[in-house]
């Protein structure tokens, strides 16, 4: 543990912070306010990455925070089925994108036909959504520095995706934390969801 201008910032071993989250996950189920609390003290407890990320990372998604009347919607859907399976990065070029299954595909293109960057990944999946990162302070923990990825670049659809910014804290060797922000149509942001990566590496 290191205090670095009077915030603490915690490294845990791997297999503890898996199983960290997975506490506040399944507190989330029984309690939704007191997992949430859990978890953003977690992302709190993270340090900005060590090293850049790079390369592919296996994604999860940890607990939704939409509205009181979808959230229990969207996790009912996602439960049944979850396109998007990680990220991939690359540390020279400081950006990045999104990695889903292709069984998705017909809907993406049904949902945004004037979308054109689906990039072939394995036979399985695909890439989409580009991303660029650096690091900032977090929007709803200001006085912690994260790893931002954001989406707001000219080839990524202006009405949804161009409106995401995650951002990250490392919480062990090779897994990190996120949290996803959507920027409302009145101009706040609002935090959606938790997420986790962890490198192919470290699994």
């Amino acid at each position: 543990m290191s205090i670095e201008q009077n915030k603490i910032i915690i490294r845990y071993y791997l297999e503890d912070a898996l199983e960290a989250v997975r506490q506040a996950q399944t507190l989330c189920k029984q309690n939704r306010k007191q997992g949430l609390a859990a978890l953003n003290k977690l992302f709190r407890q993270g340090m900005l990455p060590e090293i850049a990320l790079n390369g592919r990372y296996h994604g999860q998604l940890v607990a939704l925070d939409i509205a009181p009347g979808l959230t229990p919607l969207f996790e009912a859907l996602t439960r049944r089925w979850l396109p998007w399976q990680g990220k991939a990065f690359n540390a020279s070029e400081t950006t990045g994108n999104n990695i889903f299954t292709r069984d998705v595909l017909p809907l993406s293109y049904l949902m945004m036909p004037f979308y054109r960057i689906r990039i072939p990944d394995t036979p399985q999946t695909f890439r989409s959504f580009n991303f660029r990162t650096y690091s900032g302070p977090g929007k709803q923990d200001p006085d912690r520095q994260v790893l931002k990825l954001d989406y707001n670049l000219p080839e990524n659809p202006r009405l949804n995706v161009r409106r995401v910014i995650d951002e990250l804290v490392q919480l062990g060797d090779g897994y990190y934390l996120g949290k996803a922000h959507l920027k409302t149509w009145w101009g706040s942001w609002q935090m959606v969801a938790y997420f986790s990566l962890q490198a192919a590496s470290s699994k």
